[in-house]
């Protein structure tokens, strides 16, 4: 005896069965789409933010060298034209004697910049890293 349990269902009921996804389906996609677009957001700011120190980094390094260049000629450092310059001066100073090339390094938001402080003898460059929560800098002085 072969009994066939789909001949107890009407087509129609069987086709409706059949067609699209449930809403819990929908859901767990949709969950799930959240999910991954979340992880990638967090993720893509927080190499934005280390890309930003990096150059930050590199700037100052530039200038570093930049600086080392201009005392081994002019026969000390730059004395900034106020305490904590920030860097306009001085930046265009190394710039205009050739030691460094436009446009000047530059923090790359607006909120922040790179302080210098120079006796002529010696001299400190700092930058502010990301996040400013945490109040880290990266600093080089002369060698």
């Amino acid at each position: 005896m072969n009994f066939n349990f789909r001949s107890l269902v009407s087509p129609q009921l069987a086709a409706k069965r059949q067609s699209g996804f449930s809403m819990i389906e929908l859901l767990v996609v949709a969950t799930i789409i959240v999910v991954l677009t979340t992880i990638g957001m967090v993720s893509y700011g927080k190499t934005m933010e280390n890309s930003r120190n990096a150059k930050r980094k590199t700037d100052v390094e530039t200038i570093r060298q930049a600086l080392i260049m201009y005392r081994s000629d002019e026969g000390s450092y730059p004395v900034q034209a106020v305490s904590g310059d920030y860097l306009t001066s001085v930046g265009t100073a190394l710039k205009d004697a050739g030691y460094l090339s436009d446009p000047l390094p530059d923090d790359p938001t607006a909120a922040q910049y790179y302080a210098y402080v120079s006796s002529g003898t010696s001299f400190t460059l700092t930058a502010t890293l990301e996040p400013s929560s945490a109040n880290e800098t990266y600093s080089v002085a002369s060698p």
